[in-house]
């Protein structure tokens, strides 16, 4: 893919926002879009070349230009809502641009058009800001289902009310537009028009979720002035971007061919990886004329004080996403935690899957570790009490309030896990059994042990599914007794998103416990070796079709470990629990090396949210945060020659190298300060307060193994 043009950008640290962008619906290479704006911004804007596409509305390959979107779309799965496209164009609305000639990335956009013309585009929090340059009057047509603009004393304000799902049907952004010349809108059967007698024009317009008065007050606070408004969204992102350092020793030419990878593009990589991680969950929250933040209460259709997020899946990013923000941005975590206090507040449960609210998807009330995990590092202990309250509240709703809270709760208190009539029941009693450990985590922090002990105890009911016979987790019915038919390659319930291969092990939280229920480190040890040397195959089980999970697992050729998805995340670095951290290490830089890059086809899998892109860079660090709360990371192998991390506490880490090449594969020597370290997992307080890491790399494994 074409390199970013440097004269414009000025630092190898920004990216090219269409890595990961050239999926479709039956195969994914990230799944995500070329998002443009704030870090955790309210909205973003994208490059859209093809509506008819419907949630794949952008693909790198295509020349035509649609308009630039304003999104808030965290994954084609999950669709948009409030979305609106604004076309800069002159006399035909069918624009085609020079796709080599356009830069993206996440600060601006500039679209250059086949005519000559050229459009570009920045935001900041709640506001954006188009310039255009025509060859001929510039016009601007804006559509989305939904909108209603009128123009009121030389500014036009509008709403548009549509969402892919909403406890509030009627829930509306309000939007303010102004120009820096004169202008005309004119209303088509579809869509807007806003017309110009000027070559070189200046669009912009700010949003809220709260009111009219309120996108009127954004606005008003917004500097027209788009090379300002830049400024301020490329300072935002510096603050980003340079909480990382990497330093890549050159290779003389004549060993190139024994250095097959370009580090440099693997360092691009990298801070495309930290931009993903920066953009979800989004701000849902303003700040009033008073200086109030203030929120949209889509369940009682009420303004409410205080901090508030959406778009973010608690079960994608609390394994790798939030403790990645917890080494780098302390701040964020607390105030993601006050916004959790918030979502509790207004419905009486905590969150599983926003966007904007409740939309209640995937297995159990993940949200549980990430707020474990924070406590667990000291971060947000003054919602401590309130956030327990809200995990035990959360983890016991009635039967009937599947949509909030657990799923199955009431069943799995009965018999001890959730039944195979239910869906996804592994994963679900797994899951459970994981928030439990999360709740003992907090009230074991807080002090109340009587509380930390029943849920502890709460925490191994996922050993109910364990069948010693096949050495998996698997269903069992109401009486207790396991499903027949079974076949580990059948995907789909009891199963997210796998199949037993994928998904057996994730109490991840008692990894010492599973390894006990089968009798030995070597016994455990043997299952691991089955999952990644069996076939690649799959079988389309409950789901009675391909998905496109099953095809990522299936072309990536290894074996049944289908890092392209959550359920998988963490399964290089379980050998680091039966003493052989040479296969952690040997998988984990196999798959740095090869199923990640700096293309239109980045990931090899759903880059959901931020968590493969946070996978990738914890990893390439040498750690991996197997159990979240535990405060702890597995140790695996360092990626880059040398990288200087700016940690929240304002320590400056530095993980320096040597022998760093791509047959290299096992770690020989690891310092800690110049200390031998001679543990495969370090403490969060160890790591936080190091200065410096040295790895030394083996061609063959070195270290004591037993």
């Amino acid at each position: 893919m074409k390199k970013l043009e440097k004269e414009i950008n000025k630092s190898y640290k920004y990216t090219d926002t269409r890595v990961g962008t050239d999926s479709v619906r039956a195969f994914s290479a990230g799944n995500t879009l070329p998002l443009v704006g704030y870090p955790h911004g309210a909205n973003y804007f994208a490059v859209q070349t093809n509506s008819a596409e419907e949630d794949w509305w952008f693909n790198p390959n295509d020349c035509t230009f649609e308009g630039f979107r304003l999104t808030h779309q965290p994954s084609p799965w999950m669709g948009d809502f409030s979305h609106l496209t604004i076309l800069p164009f002159t006399e035909s609305k069918d624009v085609k641009f020079d796709t080599k000639g356009s830069t993206f990335n996440q600060a601006f956009n500039i679209i250059k058009y086949k005519d000559g013309s050229k459009a570009k585009l920045t935001a900041n929090i709640y506001s954006a800001a188009i310039s255009f340059k025509a060859d001929n009057n510039a016009k601007f047509n804006l559509r989305a289902e939904g909108l209603k603009l009128t123009e009121n004393d030389g500014i036009i304000e509008g709403t548009v009310i549509n969402y892919a799902d909403c406890e509030d049907k009627d829930f509306t952004m309000h939007m303010v537009i102004s120009l820096d010349a004169d202008f005309i809108l004119k209303e088509k059967k579809d869509s807007y028009n806003i017309i110009t007698d000027k070559t070189d024009v200046n669009l912009y317009i700010s949003t809220s979720f709260i009111s009219l008065d309120q996108a009127k007050l954004n606005h008003e606070r917004l500097d027209k002035d788009y090379d300002k408004i830049l400024a301020e969204t490329k300072a935002s992102w510096g603050e980003i971007l340079d909480k990382f350092d990497i330093k890549i020793t050159e290779v003389d030419p004549i060993y190139e061919k024994y250095n097959p990878y370009d580090k440099k593009e693997q360092r691009d990589f990298f801070f495309h990886c930290l931009y993903r991680a920066s953009m979800f969950p989004m701000r849902f929250y303003e700040v009033d004329k008073d200086g109030i933040e203030i929120h949209y209460n889509t369940l009682k259709k009420s303004i409410e004080t205080g901090k508030l997020f959406t778009n973010i899946g608690f079960w994608d990013g609390q394994k790798t996403l939030f403790p990645l923000l917890t080494l780098i941005d302390v701040p964020f975590i607390e105030d993601l935690l006050e916004g959790i206090v918030n979502t509790y507040k207004d419905t009486g449960y905590l969150p599983k899957w926003l966007s904007p609210d409740e939309r209640s998807l995937m297995p159990g009330t993940l949200v549980d570790n990430f707020i474990a995990d924070s406590l667990s590092k000291g971060i947000g202990m003054g919602f401590g009490e309130i956030l327990l309250d809200a995990m035990i509240k959360s983890a016991s709703p009635s039967e009937d309030e599947s949509k909030y809270g657990r799923y199955g709760a009431q069943i799995m208190d009965e018999i001890g896990y959730i039944p195979a009539d239910l869906h996804e029941s592994v994963n679900q009693t797994l899951d459970n059994s994981l928030s439990d450990y999360s709740i003992a985590k907090v009230a074991e922090i807080l002090g109340k042990h009587d509380i930390a002990r029943e849920y502890y105890d709460k925490s191994k009911a996922y050993l109910n599914l364990f069948d010693p016979e096949t050495g998996w987790f698997r269903a069992k019915d109401r009486d207790g007794n396991f499903t027949a038919d079974f076949d580990p390659y059948d995907w789909g319930s009891p199963y997210t998103e796998g199949s037993a291969f994928q998904n057996s092990f994730n109490a991840y939280h008692d990894i010492v416990g599973i390894i006990d229920a089968f009798g030995s480190k070597k016994a455990f040890e043997s299952k691991l070796d089955q999952i990644a040397n069996s076939p690649s195959n799959f079988k389309v089980g409950a789901y009675g079709e391909v998905i496109h999970e099953m095809r990522e697992v299936e072309v990536a050729h290894f074996g049944q470990i289908g890092i392209s998805n959550q359920p998988s995340f963490h399964l290089p670095y379980l050998y680091n629990y039966v003493e052989r951290p040479d296969k952690t290490q040997s998988l984990v830089k196999e798959l740095m090396l090869n199923y990640f890059s700096y293309d239109f086809t980045g990931y090899p899998g759903d880059e959901d949210n931020g968590s493969l892109s946070s996978w990738f860079i914890l990893s390439s660090l040498g750690i991996y945060p197997v159990a979240p709360g535990s405060g702890k990371y597995e140790l695996g192998i360092p990626f880059f020659d040398e990288i200087e991390i700016k940690l929240s506490n304002g320590n400056k880490l530095t993980i320096k190298t040597k022998e760093n090449f791509h047959q290299k594969k096992f770690v020989k020597e690891m310092l800690v300060d110049g200390n031998i370290y001679g543990c495969n997992a370090i403490s969060h307080h160890e790591l936080i307060h190091a200065n410096e890491i040295v790895y030394t790399l083996g061609l063959v494994p070195e270290r004591s193994i037993s």
